[in-house]
């Protein structure tokens, strides 16, 4: 019997019949998460406490990334992988690697930390349900806050971002068309940390950690430490998503001739 990860309510209760892409959809996601109720599907779909919807900050956000990666190979327009891309929120500069908030959010007060804040629900909203997909284990109660942030917006947990040293990113062109995100041991990058209560993951060549347990604050400063120390070289810093352009969403690394 199906059993929601999210609100813990099973087929008895509840409906499972939409498909709930642990990526959405319009980003190229493919993979689906079967305990995911049509409610809770719903949820992370649709705007509400006049926050825009998970899904919407998810799509901005990674598609401007998957832009520039599939125009490298002629994959956007008619027919392609990806229609022309036109942001809700920016402008965006797809020859100078750049973007702007365009006018009439520019003045909104709290504008990037309310996108920032559904960016992050979002990041352990796939982290949760690929979870569930890959290892069958997101029922687990050391989820449980991350069920009560994701879903019901209570609390606030961190998201770190790892920036990167130098402009060459690898990246197989599949993942552009079709982004995964790989928790097994056997895809894992060797900068990659998975302890200390935190795990980390690359996704469209962002690479992001988020804590596997509530009490995060009492080991952070040990995973970061090792974090850095295994990325040596390869990334210069770290941030703490506060707003949303603490990512470097246009790639502009790739364009770094240092």
């Amino acid at each position: 019997m199906k059993k929601c990860i999210w609100c813990r309510r099973d087929e008895s209760e509840t409906d499972f019949k939409k498909e709930a892409h642990t990526i959405p959809r319009q980003l190229g996601g493919q993979n689906i998460c079967t305990n995911v109720c049509d409610d809770c599907n719903h949820h992370f779909g649709n705007a509400s406490n006049k926050l825009p919807a998970i899904e919407t900050i998810i799509k901005e956000t990674f598609n401007i990334s998957r832009t520039f990666f599939l125009k490298s190979d002629n994959d956007i327009g008619k027919n392609k992988t990806m229609t022309k891309f036109s942001s809700i929120y920016f402008n965006v500069d797809l020859i100078r690697n750049k973007l702007a908030i365009k006018s009439p959010y520019k003045f909104h007060r709290h504008f990037q930390e309310n996108v920032a804040r559904q960016l992050k629900r979002g990041v352990y909203k796939i982290y949760l349900e690929e979870r569930e997909r890959q290892f069958n284990d997101g029922h687990d109660t050391k989820f449980d806050f991350i069920r009560e942030f994701a879903r019901y917006n209570i609390g606030d947990y961190p998201v770190y971002y790892f920036e990167r040293t130098h402009g060459i990113i690898p990246m197989v062109q599949e993942w552009a068309r079709h982004p995964q995100l790989f928790l097994e041991k056997d895809y894992q990058m060797k900068y990659l940390v998975n302890d200390y209560g935190f795990v980390e993951f690359e996704f469209l060549s962002h690479v992001f950690g988020i804590p596997t347990t509530r009490a995060w604050e009492l080991a952070v400063l040990n995973y970061l430490t090792e974090s850095m120390k295994r990325k040596k070289g390869l990334f210069k810093s770290y941030k703490q998503i506060v707003k949303f352009n603490d990512i470097d969403l246009t790639l502009s690394i790739i364009g770094d001739k240092k």
